[in-house]
This record gives C-alpha cells, structure tokens and sequence, in this order.
C-alpha cells in the first residue's frame, strides 16, 4: 500500500479522493498485473509453458480505470520458439526446448513500470498424450517515478524527500515453474520472484516485490466440428494481498471465432470475443469493475493480437487451436 501511496502522491489534476481510489484499486489489483487473455500468455506467467503453444508471437494493449485521466496503461509484446521439429512426433522420454522474451511497459499516473522476461523451458514426453514442463525465467524491472508531477501534502515528508534524491528502482528476479500439458489440456504451478535483488530506491521493495505463488489451468473440447468449449482458469496468492481467482469460459465456432466470459475475484466480470484468420488472431476483452466512483463504472479494455508461425492445418474431425 505505501508503495502507491508515495509514488501517486496527490498528483496534478486530481482530488484527494481519487488518490485514495487509486490507491485502494492498486493494492488490490496491481501486484502482479491482471490479463484479461491471460490463457494467450501462458509464457509470460510461467515460465515451464513457453512454446507449449508452438513458435509465435503476441501482444496487448490494456487500460484501466478507463474514466479518468492519467489512468494505469499496459503494453506488453512477447515471442517465443519451440525448438523441436513441428513434423515430428516426439517419443516417450525426448526432450525438447522452447525459448520466450517478453517486454512489458506501464505507465500510471506518474510511475512508469518497463520490464523484460527471458524464460527457458524443457518438455519431455512421459506418455503417449502428457508431458512434463519445466521452466525458468530471468526478469528484469525499473520503476521510475517523475517526482517534478507530484504535488506533496508536506514537502518535508521524510517519504517524499527519499523518492525526490532517488526516484528509480531497478529489480531482477527469478520465476521458476513446472506444468504437465496434453494437446488440449495443461496445469501448471509458478512461483514469481523466487529470487530477487534489486538497487536503487529500495524502500518499498519488499512490499513491491514479494513472493507470489500462482497456479493455472485449462481444458478444451470440439464437440462438433463446427462447435467447442474451452475452460481457464488462474490463482494466485501472496502474503500481503492473499488469494486472487479468476476463470472463464468460451464458445469457439468453427475453430475460427469465440465469445466468451469470466470473472475474477473482488474486480469484476469479464466479457471477451475474437476471431482467427488464418494464422493471426485478435482478441478484445472488457472488464466491468463491481466498484463505482461518482457514478460511474471502473473497467479495463484490452485488445490482444497473436501470430502462429506454423500454419494451423485443419485436421480431419473435431479439433480446437484456440485457448
């Protein structure tokens, strides 16, 4: 909480109020950001399933608190590269290895967030349909505050006297997770800033960066040719802001477009539609906030855009490419 406190103190333009919903919507919901697609960026939040989902690459655009000014934006691009031989079928006990890198850049108030992810991940075939996953993941954060924005309530505050000699904060991490994943099936545990260091204004950093447990799982069934379902869903936890879930289901026609919907625990509920072209897919979600300020709804719009460098072949029968 005093992490958000002192990096939005009372901002330019903006009413004591609204200082306190930010800060209250913060620490409720920006530990570790919230994705609306998170099923699309399975590399991202765990490391042991980057190229589950073969060699491509995707990316969002995200804002919230869409009724105000200066409210939290998040753009983040990713690719990743499964290197075994898609027109090979691998047998029981090959290992095969997949690379990611993700940027993420965020820009709130006036903090700005850029980040980097490079994750690694080794998948060996212990049955005929189940693999093992197993993934690292090496990040890097800086977190930069523009404290001539800030307008102080006491300009000798100890707090903002310590963000004006030292307005920036550099983090690197380590993520580690683990998953087993069948074709239309994947369950997975990471476990984020399993170690951490970091330089710079390091007075908000345990509270910033703490220890997050988060597990994820989906499953997807074609029931006809022309008609599937597919279930996700995320938890996870950390000891200052506990438990977050969320899940979501979606219809998919033809293997081609989806409508679907979620929720997610203390925020809200999830509406979200897409369609694939070919090897592309974009993907729009919005999130409508329980929570209401001045009569007005809080929310997020998220658009996602994704590229599958293997053609997706339509196989004889009932099949999904669309998680």
């Amino acid at each position: 909480m005093k992490t958000w406190l002192f990096k939005n103190i009372l901002m330019k333009k903006y009413s004591f109020f609204f200082i306190l919903l930010i800060i209250s919507y913060s620490a409720t919901a920006q530990s570790k950001m919230n994705i609306a697609g998170f099923p699309q960026f399975n590399q991202y939040l765990n490391p042991a399933l980057t190229g589950y989902d073969g060699t491509s690459v995707q990316g969002f655009y995200r804002n919230q608190l869409t009724t105000f000014d200066k409210a939290p934006q998040t753009f983040l691009i990713s690719g990743e590269i499964n290197l075994s031989n898609p027109s090979q079928e691998a047998s029981i006990g090959q290992v095969n290895h997949s690379l990611g890198l993700a940027t993420v850049y965020e820009d709130f108030g006036a903090t700005t967030t850029s980040g980097l992810n490079l994750s690694y991940a080794a998948s060996v075939k212990i049955t005929k349909a189940l693999n093992f996953r197993a993934g690292l993941a090496v990040t890097y954060d800086n977190v930069k505050t523009k404290t001539e924005t800030l307008t102080p309530g006491e300009m000798n505050d100890p707090a903002y006297q310590a963000l004006k000699n030292n307005n920036t904060l550099n983090k690197y991490g380590l993520n580690a997770g683990i998953a087993v994943a069948s074709e239309n099936f994947y369950a997975g545990y990471a476990a984020y800033d399993a170690v951490k260091q970091g330089n710079g204004n390091e007075a908000y950093f345990n509270d910033t960066y703490v220890l997050q447990h988060a597990v994820q799982a989906g499953y997807r069934h074609p029931f006809t040719n022309g008609f599937g379902l597919v279930a996700n869903g995320r938890y996870r936890y950390d000891e200052y802001q506990k438990g977050v879930g969320e899940g979501q289901l979606k219809a998919v026609f033809m293997n081609t477009a989806w409508l679907g919907g979620g929720y997610r625990q203390d925020i809200g509920t999830i509406l979200t539609a897409g369609v694939r072209v070919g090897q592309f897919k974009i993907g729009y979600s919005r999130e409508l906030n329980t929570h209401r300020v001045i009569g007005e709804r809080m929310g997020a719009n998220e658009i996602v855009l994704s590229y599958h460098f293997a053609p997706i072949v339509q196989k004889a029968g009932k099949q999904l490419s669309i998680w």
